[in-house]
């Protein structure tokens, strides 16, 4: 399988291939309005039993975790909950997975120079329904820390 971030004139879109280069997912364009202009393969998490991928996309100042469901033929995208929605600038990560569908996150920020002396950093925790195809936030822990931490 080969994940690539694909590029046109003014759009960006994720791509998911199988081995023998067929199409397994094709996002529409800026998925969630937010650009996809690069993705770490070094922290794609994939659920224990190999159904729910986790990728980290975006761009320098914002990174979201996407969630692809793997039906064995292809895979759909699950929208994630909001995560460090009053925060500036966050990029979240997937960490693990555990039962039942559950996924750890971090996240730190503000980033793009934002930071000044003072940022945040925190964890989350989503749990996934394969079958309504949907997510929900069961947790989120945030802690700001400033210069003198």
């Amino acid at each position: 399988m080969s994940i690539a971030k694909v590029g046109d004139t003014n759009t960006t879109r994720l791509e998911i291939k199988g081995k023998d280069g067929k199409l397994l997912f094709t996002s529409s364009p800026q998925i969630d309005a937010t650009a996809i202009f690069d993705f770490y393969p070094d922290h794609l998490r994939w659920s224990p039993d190999s159904k729910i991928l986790a990728i980290p996309a975006g761009f320098p100042k914002l990174f979201q975790t996407y969630l692809f469901a793997w039906d064995g033929t292809k895979f759909q995208f699950i929208a994630m909950p909001k995560i460090a929605a009053g925060e500036d600038n966050p990029w979240i990560y997937p960490v693990e997975w555990r039962g039942n569908h559950i996924l750890h996150l971090t996240f730190t920020g503000p980033h793009a120079g934002k930071a000044d002396d003072n940022g945040y950093k925190g964890t989350a925790v989503v749990q996934v329904d394969l079958q309504t195809k949907t997510s929900k936030k069961i947790s989120e822990k945030v802690k700001r820390y400033g210069p003198t931490e």
